[in-house]
């Protein structure tokens, strides 16, 4: 009975132990957790945005701590990193070009104006812009950067242009656009090719653009005549007007253009060149020669009544009937001499030959239509004088 008390005390024992230490490792893994869970908290939780320094405070504990960067507060407008990396993606989504540094002053000011563009568009800070801007200089470009930047750190976009233009478009070569600026008239070129070198050109001559009067009277003074005949006396006070009428006048000279050249086509088309006009009649007038019977009477191909059968046909050569002088047997044969009245005739005859003669050649030389119409109704005067 002793030794069984005595076993039912010490099992209480053991199970009183376990309990209290199973007990303590609950707490010890409790705690293990709460910390765990502080620490993914401090973890998670956003960091607290950092306080500007004090531009009048001790900056020696910044400089022991090494926070030299330019970001950190040294100038007026701070700019975060991670920030220029954002606008820096923004900015090559747009594709902007590239400068490799040719020195042509028409490249190199497209490329500011390009670069200005984009910044207005994403509302980019000053030296923002210079950074940028410096990371898409390639080449000779690229290399000059790295020598001016060093020494003008802090560099706002104005300054940038100017030392820019300094270096790709100098002065001796601005002032050869100036004069070509100058004397630039707008030739044989269309409105829109002479008003494009004009904007291009007017940027190294600002004095003569100076107000928008200047510059339309200096875009008036390089029209063609022909169109600035027409703009002239209206005066027209921009250049906005100015370029607005021209165009309106270019085209309605086109037009009219267009309209007599059509006309002209259709007037030769119906008409045929000239020497058709010409080889037509005579085809013709071989074509109706040759259907002519032969008359019987004078062994000639004629129409009509023959004239060696009419009566009131006389010589003047014989005054005979029947036949004409140039057809008389008796000439040239010096059977009769003309005297009197009917030589006066003779050589009247014979001046009408001749005139008909020579009527006859300048038709066969000019070759201008109404003229050869006057020719053509002159001999017929004169034949019919000839015939009488």
């Amino acid at each position: 009975m002793v030794n069984t008390r005595s076993n039912g005390q010490g099992n209480r024992v053991n199970v009183n132990t376990q309990m209290d230490e199973l007990r303590d490792m609950m707490q010890t893994l409790v705690g293990a957790m709460a910390t765990q869970q502080q620490l993914l908290q401090q973890h998670l939780q956003p960091p607290q945005p950092q306080q500007p320094r004090d531009q009048y405070s001790d900056g020696g504990e910044n400089q022991n701590r090494g926070e030299t960067s330019e970001y950190r507060g040294e100038t007026e407008d701070p700019a975060i990193p991670v920030e220029n990396v954002a606008i820096v993606k923004q900015f090559l989504k747009l594709k902007p070009p590239t400068f490799s540094g040719e020195m042509d002053p028409v490249k190199a000011n497209e490329w500011l104006l390009e670069m200005e563009k984009n910044f207005r568009l994403l509302r980019c800070g000053e030296q923002q812009k210079v950074e940028i801007s410096s990371y898409l200089l390639t080449g000779a470009a690229s290399r000059w950067w790295n020598l001016k930047g060093v020494r003008e750190p802090g560099m706002d976009w104005a300054r940038f242009k100017v030392i820019f233009k300094e270096k790709y478009v100098p002065r001796a070569l601005q002032n050869a656009k100036c004069a070509e600026f100058e004397h630039l008239k707008q030739t044989e070129k269309p409105i829109a090719e002479y008003e494009a070198a004009f904007t291009n050109l007017a940027e190294y001559a600002p004095h003569l653009v100076a107000t928008d009067e200047m510059r339309a009277r200096r875009f008036e003074d390089g029209l063609r005549y022909e169109i600035k005949r027409v703009i002239r006396p209206l005066v027209l006070p921009t250049y906005a007007d100015v370029l607005d009428r021209a165009i309106i006048v270019e085209q309605d000279k086109m037009e009219k253009r267009k309209y007599f050249d059509s006309k002209k086509r259709q007037n030769f088309n119906n008409e045929g060149p000239s020497g058709q006009k010409r080889q037509k009649p005579e085809s013709n007038w071989r074509n109706q020669r040759g259907q002519v019977p032969k008359c019987p009477t004078c062994g000639k191909n004629h129409s009509g009544e023959c004239w060696r059968k009419r009566p009131d046909v006389i010589c003047f050569y014989c005054n005979e009937v029947g036949h004409i002088r140039r057809n008389c047997p008796k000439l040239g044969t010096g059977s009769i001499v003309p005297t009197g009245n009917q030589g006066e005739e003779m050589s009247s005859q014979e001046e009408i030959g001749r005139v008909t003669k020579e009527i006859g050649v300048a038709m066969g030389i000019t070759k201008d239509r109404d003229k050869r119409l006057h020719l053509c109704q002159a001999m017929r005067g004169m034949m019919k004088l000839w015939l009488q």
